[in-house]
């Protein structure tokens, strides 16, 4: 019974065989209890006309059966009902079914044993043999006649046929049933009727939403009627007109985001929470060089070795790998609800944590080679100028040591020569470094110091240099000796008076260097700040990369090749730590560096 048409036909079946039967219980009930009611009206009418007109007539109850005869004569109606005299002891001493003292029967029923103890009762539905010998049910009142000293004298006992009350029940029973029957057939009739007008439409409208969901051409459901079926096909058919539309748009949009993701250059693999390959763009299959078909999730990680990688979702993690020559950047873009960090092969078939991950795969080939490449210029152009630089400080040297004639000419230009050929060598000593700390080759002499001391000796050696430029360098430190670090000093040297020195170059005269220190739990902060020209806000970030100037011209005429600030943030990094710029153009830079504070027993 999957069929709603038959479920409302067999609701409506039951509901009115229900209803038929209680009511025809009822009814047969109702009319056995008003039966009843009317036979024991009967019999106690009955039995006040036996006693006024037989007991209360007749002294002698020698003359009460001739009374009985009489009054069965005048009582026609009443022949159906068997009417008795009985003693104070029960016994019969008339009868109005015969007058043969030698068929009486002696009654002993509760009506009589009730009425001789002065009480009247009846007693209903009761099997007695009557004088004919026959079995039948009977309704019988008990009547007492009482004396002049209210003791009972008579008991006039009168019964009546059964029979014909249970006969007329069960014509009306036949009847009722006979009726049932004809309504069950009629209301299974009009029950299929009724549904069918109903579910007919509903029948049309699954119909329609089965082709609807199938991408199949749809028409509209004609609308046959105003009720809530009507409106509910006219709602159904406003609903596939907009849900074509949103379907036209979403293909569309579809289309659009297919070919931005099948032309990028950068690979995309989609995973549902399962694992499962949901979406791959042919660059996938370039860079792995392996076809995407099978792929899982798990394979994936596998494949790259990075089974133990952990994610939290929504908050993008990167890596790099290289495979076969080829440098890969992989980014993983998960996706869910959970905000915490979890194992991704041992969690993400939980759909609570995970929804999916989006990975984007970049080769970053040529940026690798691009870099190595700068990396080894550096330390080709080292070699390179050594040659040349020796040369130049020879000659400088032996043009200064023996040139007699023009002498001031001379030696001025001499001195220009041996100026460059230093800044030469100072070049090559910056190129040096870097590609030392590039290569991991530098090695630091690390040692617990106070970061104040280096501070003051930076400061006392560029003494001189500001005395020139009329600046002073301002360095009042407190708590001297807490602000210890685990430091290479010659480094950690260098660093200070490199961005020192910067301050001084970018500084106007008459302005002050200001230095001081200050922390937090777990470093120690050096403030440099000057008051020059600053540094433009999108310039910020790149006054690290090696070589880059913001004014190169003025960065050339102040001695500046672009490589300081490259050592010194590798040389920190290097160190664990860290270093910041702070720069608004025509206000001055403050440089930030951070060194971790030193354990106790660190050597």
């Amino acid at each position: 019974m999957n069929s709603i048409r038959w479920k409302m036909v067999f609701i409506y079946f039951t509901l009115v065989f229900i209803v038929m039967i209680i009511s025809g219980t009822y009814i047969i009930i109702m009319t056995d209890s008003q039966e009843t009611r009317n036979a024991e009206e009967e019999l106690k009418q009955c039995a006040v006309y036996v006693k006024e007109q037989i007991v209360d007539e007749y002294e002698n109850p020698q003359d009460f059966q001739r009374g009985f005869d009489n009054f069965f004569i005048v009582r026609s109606s009443m022949r159906n009902i068997q009417a008795n005299i009985l003693d104070k002891d029960g016994k019969t001493i008339a009868s109005s079914v015969s007058s043969d003292k030698s068929l009486f029967i002696n009654y002993s029923n509760s009506a009589v044993i009730s009425a001789l103890s002065g009480k009247e009762s009846f007693e209903s539905n009761k099997k007695y043999m009557d004088f004919n010998s026959q079995v039948k049910d009977w309704i019988t009142y008990g009547y007492p006649v009482f004396d002049d000293t209210g003791q009972v004298k008579y008991v006039i006992y009168v019964q009546i046929d059964g029979e014909s009350i249970k006969n007329n029940i069960l014509t009306i029973a036949g009847t009722i049933a006979v009726s049932v029957v004809i309504a069950l057939v009629m209301t299974g009739i009009l029950g299929i009727i009724f549904s069918t007008t109903i579910t007919r439409p509903i029948a049309l409208l699954t119909k329609k939403a089965n082709q609807l969901a199938h991408g199949r051409k749809f028409e509209r459901v004609p609308v046959r009627s105003n009720d809530e079926i009507g409106q509910l096909t006219r709602s159904f058919n406003y609903m596939a007109s907009e849900l074509r539309k949103t379907m036209s748009d979403l293909q569309n949009e579809n289309n659009k985001l297919e070919i931005v993701v099948n032309n990028m250059t950068d690979g995309i693999l989609a995973f549902d929470y399962h694992g499962k390959l949901i979406h791959a763009n042919h660059v996938c299959r370039e860079l792995l060089g392996y076809s995407t078909e099978a792929l899982t999730l798990r394979k994936f990680l596998a494949e790259t070795n990075m089974t133990d990688i952990s994610l939290v979702p929504n908050i993008i993690s990167e890596t790099i790998i290289k495979r076969d020559n080829i440098y890969l950047s992989i980014s993983f873009i998960p996706y869910g609800q959970k905000e915490e960090k979890i194992n991704v092969l041992k969690s993400f078939s939980s759909k609570d944590s995970f929804e999916g991950v989006v990975i984007v795969l970049q080769d970053i080939t040529k940026h690798r080679r691009l870099d190595e490449m700068r990396r080894e210029f550096v330390a080709n152009v080292s070699h390179e100028i050594r040659t040349p630089l020796t040369t130049i400080k020879s000659y400088a040297e032996t043009l200064i040591d023996g040139a007699i004639d023009e002498k001031e000419t001379a030696v001025e230009f001499l001195k220009i020569i041996n100026s460059a050929a230093d800044r030469v060598a100072f070049l090559a000593k910056d190129l040096l470094d870097l590609s030392h700390l590039d290569n991991k080759q530098m090695k630091f002499n690390f040692e617990n110091v106070n970061i104040i001391g280096i501070i003051r000796d930076c400061v006392t050696q560029n003494y001189i240099a500001a005395q020139n430029k009329n600046q002073n360098i301002l360095f009042e430190p407190e708590d001297y000796e807490e602000y210890t670090v685990n430091v290479d000093v010659g480094r950690i040297t260098q660093v200070f008076n490199n961005v020192i020195s910067n301050a001084m170059k970018y500084s106007p005269e008459n302005t002050d260097i200001e230095i001081f220190v200050d922390r937090d739990e777990k470093y120690y902060f050096v403030h440099i700040k000057d008051n020059g020209i600053g540094i433009p806000q999108e310039d910020v970030e790149r006054i690290f990369e090696r070589f880059y100037r913001v004014d190169k011209a003025r960065s050339r005429a102040m001695g500046g090749n672009g490589l300081g600030l490259s050592i010194a943030k590798e040389i920190m990094e290097g160190h664990k730590g860290k270093i910041e710029v702070k720069s608004s153009v025509g206000k001055g830079t403050e440089m930030i560096l951070g060194f971790p504070k030193a354990k106790k027993n660190s050597r």
